[in-house]
Formats: C-alpha cells, sequence, structure tokens
C-alpha cells in the first residue's frame, strides 16, 4: 500500500498522462479502468463451450524501466520525462497484439492486470490457441505461469475472475460463498451482529462480512441486493456502525477484488 502522499501523486500522475496522452484502455482490459471491473470482465465469457485461463508469471516484476520508458517514448514522451515516471504506470503493445490474435483466432479475449482469458467455441479454443498464445507472450518478454493455466469447458465450473460465467443470464458468485453469506446475514439478522460471531461455525469478522455483502451486491445484483438490504438494517443498529455512502462508487473505482 502507498503512503497517502504517494498515493495523491500517483493519483495525480494518472491524471496527468491521460490527459497528455490521450490513451484510451482497450476494450478488452478492464482491470483499474473506471466503469470496468471483475463483473464486466467476467461478464465478456458468459455461456461459452471453453473457457482458457492464462496466468502471467511474476507480471509486476516483469514491468521494469526499460519496458515501462520504451512504452511512454512511444506516446511521444521524451526521455528524461519517460525516466522520471517510469516504475509507476505501463502502457504497453501486448494488449493489442493478443487482441489482435484472438480476432484472427475468432475468440473473446480480456485481460485483468496479469489474468488472461479467452473463450469461444471447442473447434477454436484448443493447445493450438494456447500455443499461440504462449508463442507471443514469450516473444514480448512474458511468462506464462503454467500452474495457473487451464482450460475450463462446458458442463465443468467455468469461473472467471472468481465469477461463475456458466450461465448466459450474468456471472455469478459461487454457489459456496451464496450460501455462506445467507448463513452469516441470517445470524447476524437473528442475534445481532457481534453475537452472531459467536454462534456461527464459521464466523467471519463483522466488517469484512459487511464488504462481502456490499461486493455480492455488486457483482451479483440479483442476488446480493436483497442482502445487502437485511444487512444494512441489522448492521446499522451497532453503536460503532458509521454506513458509508460511497460503497457502489468504491467498488466501482476499485474493482474490489475477489482474492481478500
Amino acid at each position: 500500500m502507498p503512503s497517502v502522499g504517494l498515493d495523491r501523486l500517483l493519483k495525480q500522475l494518472r491524471i496527468g498522462l491521460t490527459n497528455v496522452s490521450g490513451y484510451i484502455p482497450p476494450g478488452e482490459v478492464h482491470g483499474f479502468i473506471k466503469g470496468r471491473d471483475i463483473a464486466t470482465n467476467a461478464a465478456q465469457h458468459l455461456n461459452q463451450d471453453v473457457v482458457l485461463k492464462v496466468d502471467l508469471k511474476d507480471f509486476f516484476g516483469a514491468i521494469d524501466k526499460s519496458r515501462l520508458g520504451g512504452a511512454l517514448e512511444s506516446f511521444e514522451f521524451d526521455e528524461n520525462c519517460a525516466k522520471a515516471v517510469a516504475g509507476v504506470t505501463l502502457i504497453d503493445e501486448t494488449d493489442r497484439e493478443l487482441a489482435a490474435l484472438a480476432g484472427r483466432a475468432g475468440v473473446c479475449y480480456t485481460r485483468y492486470v496479469d489474468d488472461l482469458t479467452f473463450s469461444g467455441p471447442r473447434s477454436l479454443v484448443h493447445d493450438d490457441l494456447l500455443a499461440a498464445i504462449e508463442t507471443l507472450l514469450v516473444r514480448l518478454s512474458w511468462s506464462v505461469n503454467q500452474g495457473k493455466t487451464r482450460f475450463m469447458r462446458r458442463g465443468q465450473p467455468q469461473y472467471v475472475t472468481g465469477l461463475y460465467v456458466g450461465d448466459s443470464a450474468g456471472p455469478h458468485i459461487p454457489r459456496a460463498m451464496k450460501r455462506l453469506l445467507r448463513r452469516e446475514v441470517y445470524f447476524a439478522s437473528r442475534f445481532g451482529v457481534e453475537d452472531a460471531r459467536t454462534r456461527s461455525p464459521t464466523p467471519i469478522e463483522a466488517d469484512r462480512l459487511g464488504g462481502w455483502v456490499h461486493y455480492a451486491a455488486h457483482v451479483d445484483p440479483v442476488f446480493g441486493q436483497h442482502l445487502r438490504s437485511i444487512w444494512c438494517q441489522v448492521a446499522s443498529s451497532r453503536s460503532e456502525y458509521r454506513p458509508s455512502q460511497a460503497w457502489d462508487s468504491l467498488l466501482d473505482d476499485i474493482g474490489f477484488p475477489d482474492n481478500l
């Protein structure tokens, strides 16, 4: 986590670089882009025959000053300016080349940070496509994390950025998480938020539970919005409870991570 001062500097730098460079994030990129998040990323791969997940190894570690400087100079930043901002942002051609490869192959492609996802019919998403993807990434100096790369076929669990995508109606949080949240909110509504922590067989710290409930309402509204209404009524009775008026906008801004 950056310090308050560094965080403010990075936000101002992002605004400045965006205005000066005219950079527009590719449509395939969903991580840390305003108006896009894990739900918009997952929604691109609904009800597909095959979903291919490709994970980049040591993603942030592979972004060095040379790679970043070259990327910034391609936007006509001079060498000194490129060096001044090296290490805090990245604009790269990798997404464009992957999108072009996916277009030629006739499949869908999205990226959320280091999580690359391709999907389409069985006849198009197969080992040859994976080999072409890996060849392209190696040429661009990226390494593939073989342990996290896998094909998810129809009839098997298909998850993209932690959300189930096997239903054409939209992304859903996993069933196990739904059961857990229903149970914990029920215990909280029956016994009170604090007392429920001692009665529940799987207690979740109250503020963290609140975060998960808001997350569920954001990424899976059909399931989560009713649950959030119940939670807010229960949580508001806590003497130390201070409701935030910015939950939805905060979740939109940060793309609430699915691995907390």
